[in-house]
């Protein structure tokens, strides 16, 4: 078992060659997004703008890189072999991350083009950070929690807004007479309610007249429970999604160790895969096989 156990950590798809790229563009990535950042500061531009330049041109050249390979790829993956290759090309291309892909490089090349560099523009380079979901599976589990708890979060989201329009009118009822500068109409309150909803507390617009502050003191404690609302459902969210993959994981190992008692190095390099889809830690997946495995030899002892 402990053999099998090595040989399933040393599986050749998780080369040192993938971890070298990989590694390599998340550096990239954070690398140029910070040069970026830097070319707003007069004073850096100045003294150090044609290095900055040149950086960027080389992290756009290596994006646009990357981006015409995972293009001529696609069609090549294991779940796409079977597939048309130019809508395995169209697919990517319209995809949100082959969108994000061609825009961390297209701006830079627009700007050399002729077109004003503008803030929007950066902005809109800005948007590789969002190509780092792509090296955690983090971002993976995220995504699947979102998607699993998008009615609850749909239910706090309209509960916010409804806190919101309640909180607007009364603050608008007691405080548009004495300030009506500020709550001067309903619009104009919703300023004020979402900064006390949300518990930040500017403190550019306050309430005057005691009803006001009275109403401002119920606002504010309702305020707190309906801000931690969606991170508690989103936190509950990870901690049930993290166990659903550990049982799946486990009933896979189960199943493989069900039909001859042991687990063959192929099988180690399939529960390899497995893991990293799942996003299991190496500990916890050797962890389980480890129990399934003397879960097993029980059964067949007795």
């Amino acid at each position: 078992m402990k053999v099998a156990i090595a040989g399933y950590f040393r599986a050749k798809w998780q080369g040192p060659l993938h971890r070298l790229v990989s590694g390599f563009l998340i550096a990239l990535i954070f690398s140029s997004s910070i040069c970026l950042v830097l070319t707003t500061e007069p004073s850096f531009e100045q003294q150090y703008g044609v290095y900055l330049w040149q950086f960027e041109l080389f992290a756009c050249l290596v994006f646009m890189l990357e981006y015409l390979l995972r293009l001529w790829s696609c069609p090549y993956y294991q779940d796409a072999k079977d597939k048309n290759p130019f809508k395995c090309r169209l697919k990517y291309m319209v995809s949100f991350m082959g969108m994000v892909d061609l825009l961390s490089f297209l701006p830079f090349f627009l700007v050399m083009g002729g077109w004003i560099e503008t803030p929007q523009l950066m902005l809109v380079q800005l948007l590789r950070l969002l190509k780092l979901t792509r090296y955690s599976m983090a971002f993976h589990l995220l995504g699947d929690v979102l998607r699993n708890e998008a009615d609850s979060l749909l239910v706090s989201v309209m509960l916010m807004f409804i806190i919101l329009i309640f909180a607007s009118v009364g603050i608008f009822i007691f405080e548009h007479d004495v300030q009506p500068e500020a709550f001067g109409s309903i619009p104009k309150a919703m300023w004020w309610a979402i900064v006390t909803l949300t518990t930040v507390g500017y403190g550019d617009v306050t309430p005057v007249t005691v009803q006001g502050k009275i109403f401002a003191t119920f606002i504010t404690i309702a305020g707190v429970g309906l801000v931690s609302l969606p991170a508690g459902i989103i936190a509950s969210g990870f901690t049930e999604q993290l166990r659903l993959r550990r049982e799946k994981f486990e009933l896979e190992v189960e199943q493989m160790i069900h039909d001859d008692g042991t687990l063959s190095s192929e099988d180690m390099g399939q529960l390899e895969k497995d893991r990293q889809r799942l996003g299991l830690t190496k500990d916890n997946a050797e962890l389980i096989i480890g129990q399934v495995a003397q879960r097993e030899m029980k059964k067949r002892a007795g």
